[in-house]
């Protein structure tokens, strides 16, 4: 509300007047009653303002829906009206564009939101006594570093590239997972990037299994054999369909 101090100053029975009524000859002035505050005098001189631009005609009232630009009110401008002002989350809609299994874009959805119970994690609710990563014991276990950052998952990281001759587009260094997949899927020939981008989310997906075999399953897998289980699962998101990733593993 513009003014609403002298909203509440307003008798309740003049509250009723139409605009007509109101800017006529000013009686909206007289209308407000009570004592004189500064909060008062400066919604007045900011309602004078406004007031001074208003134009009245003969038309007839209409309704205008400011969020569509016919005017017209639906349910599509209501819904995006929701969402006015707030920030698009990094990799929110390149995560659902890519060509890779519900469950697999799902566990990126929750990597974005942070919401992925890792060692760190764990750590900080009290479920574990340590935070440092099962597969190198070096550092926190993050999802960025499961993902990027540690020794295993880079030489993992290294082999994958390699194998679909990516290692002089992509190096692997610890950051922001999402980031450094928007990043870097940019230094991919356009022909091949969402395969990379399938490719991304499979060996993070892979590495994320691994995790969670070594902490709770007793896991340990080499990193070549953890690189022949990611080969082989590709070949079967590929034959369900997966045309660009079969594009990225069979070039020369």
């Amino acid at each position: 509300m513009l003014a609403p101090t002298v909203f509440r100053s307003v008798n309740a029975r003049k509250k009723k007047s139409t605009v007509e009524e109101a800017l006529q000859n000013f009686a909206w002035v007289r209308h407000i009653q009570g004592p004189t505050t500064l909060q008062l005098l400066v919604e007045f001189a900011q309602l004078c303002d406004v007031l001074e631009q208003v134009q009245l005609s003969s038309e007839p009232d209409t309704f205008v829906w400011r969020f569509s630009g016919d005017g017209a009110y639906s349910a599509a401008s209501a819904y995006g009206a929701m969402f006015l002002g707030s920030a698009a989350l990094l990799g929110a809609k390149e995560i659902w564009k890519t060509a890779a299994p519900p469950r697999v874009r799902f566990f990126f959805w929750l990597t974005m939101h942070g919401r992925c119970w890792t060692g760190d994690r764990r750590f900080r609710h009290g479920l574990q006594d340590s935070n440092a990563c099962v597969s190198c014991d070096q550092a926190p276990e993050t999802m960025d570093h499961i993902l990027l950052g540690c020794v295993f998952s880079r030489q993992v990281w290294s082999i994958c590239l390699a194998r679909v001759h990516l290692q002089d587009f992509v190096t692997v260094v610890e950051d922001q997972a999402m980031l450094w997949w928007l990043t870097n899927r940019k230094r991919i020939p356009k022909a091949l990037r969402r395969g990379f981008n399938s490719l991304f989310f499979l060996v993070g997906w892979s590495l994320w299994k691994e995790r969670n075999a070594r902490t709770f399953d007793r896991g340990n897998l080499s990193v070549l054999s953890l690189v022949d289980s990611i080969f082989e699962e590709a070949g079967g998101w590929i034959a369900a369909g997966n045309r660009r990733l079969g594009a990225l593993l069979v070039q020369p």
